[in-house]
């Protein structure tokens, strides 16, 4: 089997972060490592949320699956919108209310069902740790495709090459209200871990390690054991962009008649074959044609 190279990026951040921070609540029988070598794909769960000081648990405003194919030396990132209706729980079931309800290991599930596929990790983010830890970076450095105009969050961005606080960073990626809404929170999102991998990868980077790793215990939870983690993060430092494939799970925005609430409609089939057809060189247009009975936004 090959060894994936190339570049640093998103991956080596986000395990190293937990390398660095997570609270590791339980060791698996079977590793990660094992698994791998084995030929196996593993799939971990990526989630981010808002949790108030004192909460346990808080919705996920983020959830991105990736999928870790060693032998083709490819990750697939899966985003999948926060709206994604998903049955069983209630009438109206959102798929980001189930951590706040259940906690990680039933997203894991929830999202195991979803795209036919075992999920078994999760990492787990609160977005309150990643603001602080841009500003302990300085900022970041991004391409804002979008005037925005947040008055609750008192930010104000217009379109081009931007410096940006952590304040400003978050209010970006969770931007929604324009016509993109979860859709292109989705890209946005995976632009800022592009650029944070980039500054953590800077020399002057390595002074500010003793802040970054004091915020990051706080807001950093898995279930990945720290064995697995450093095996994770000495595969992937040599991975380049194009092994790594991303895409937003297909559907169609929909709006209950009853409640008036409004949904990201997946497709069953393709969501339970996505990930396959994706290491196989496929790839999908996010916005579905919704059926003539769906009402649209």
């Amino acid at each position: 089997m090959k060894r994936i190279k190339g570049p640093r990026f998103m991956l080596l951040l986000l395990l190293s972060l937990t390398l660095l921070g997570a609270q590791i609540n339980q060791v698996w029988p079977h590793s990660i490592k094992s698994r791998l070598s084995q030929g196996e794909v593993v799939n971990i769960l990526l989630m981010g949320i808002d949790a108030r000081p004192g909460e346990k648990n808080s919705r996920s405003d983020t959830m991105i699956v990736a999928s870790i194919n060693y032998e083709q030396g490819k990750i697939v990132l899966l985003s999948i919108p926060r709206d994604t209706r998903v049955e069983g729980w209630d009438r109206n079931g959102k798929i980001n209310m189930i951590n706040q309800l259940k906690g990680p290991r039933e997203s894991c599930k929830e999202v195991s069902r979803l795209l036919g596929k075992e999920v078994d990790y999760y990492i787990l983010t609160n977005f309150q740790g990643f603001e602080k830890m841009i500003d302990i970076l300085g900022g970041v450095d991004m391409d804002v495709d979008i005037n925005l105009e947040s008055y609750s969050q008192d930010v104000y961005l217009q379109k081009g090459h931007r410096h940006l606080d952590g304040k400003e960073a978050l209010t970006y990626v969770r931007f929604r209200e324009n016509q993109e809404g979860d859709i292109g929170r989705t890209a946005r999102q995976q632009k800022l871990l592009k650029a944070l991998a980039e500054k953590m990868g800077r020399k002057e980077t390595v002074a500010r390690l003793p802040q970054l790793i004091a915020q990051l215990r706080e807001n950093v939870q898995s279930n990945i054991s720290l064995s697995d983690i450093v095996y994770l993060a000495n595969l992937i430092p040599g991975l380049k962009e194009d092994d790594i494939i991303s895409q937003t799970l297909p559907g169609y925005h929909f709006v209950d008649p009853y409640s008036g609430a409004s949904y990201w409609e997946v497709d069953g089939e393709i969501a339970r074959s996505i990930i396959d057809s994706l290491f196989k060189g496929e790839h999908f247009e996010v916005q579905l044609q919704s059926p003539p009975w769906a009402k649209d936004y």
